[in-house]
């Protein structure tokens, strides 16, 4: 399912819940975010308030399985956020993370769920905190065998 974030207000609730001698910032936020998109393989779109940060800064924020984006100058993250549940096509499938009541109040009118950012946080530092699942199967069965061991058992069983 794909999710929305309102960047702003789950950086708040993370920076209640951790430790205030380490501060989270953006790039750590999204860093986790893009660390939890990957394990779970959901999409994941983060809307920060205010302008783009410089090319190179972006970079820094951002993370290669979010998408991470801003509402720009004079413009609230709130009303991006709005807009997209409003024009989704799919809202129903949303998962929309934010605290504040009119977000909470639009997606829920599009049928969308609504996590509050507090709730979300902790269910995804729980999520990273475990261990990644041991594969179980040898890396072959879902890669396939290099040729020449594909050979090789071809000339086995008189195939070849």
């Amino acid at each position: 399912m794909p999710v929305l974030i309102d960047g702003n207000n789950l950086l708040h609730a993370a920076l209640e819940m951790e430790d205030p001698e380490r501060p989270i910032g953006r790039s750590m936020l999204c860093d986790h975010l893009g660390r939890w998109a990957q394990r779970r393989r959901e999409q994941v779109h983060v809307v920060f308030d205010g302008p783009a940060p410089a090319p190179n800064l972006a970079r820094q924020i951002g993370h290669r399985d979010i998408k991470v984006s801003y509402s720009g100058a004079g413009v609230s993250a709130d009303a991006v956020l709005n807009e997209i549940i409003e024009t989704d096509s799919a809202a129903r499938r949303l998962i929309v993370v934010s605290t504040d009541r009119a977000i909470a109040r639009v997606a829920r009118r599009r049928r969308a769920e609504v996590v509050r950012s507090a709730e979300f946080w902790s269910a995804l530092k729980k999520d990273l905190a475990r261990p990644l699942p041991q594969r179980t199967e040898p890396e072959e069965k879902e890669a396939g065998l290099s040729p020449d061991a594909t050979q090789q058992w071809l000339d086995e069983f008189g195939l070849s």
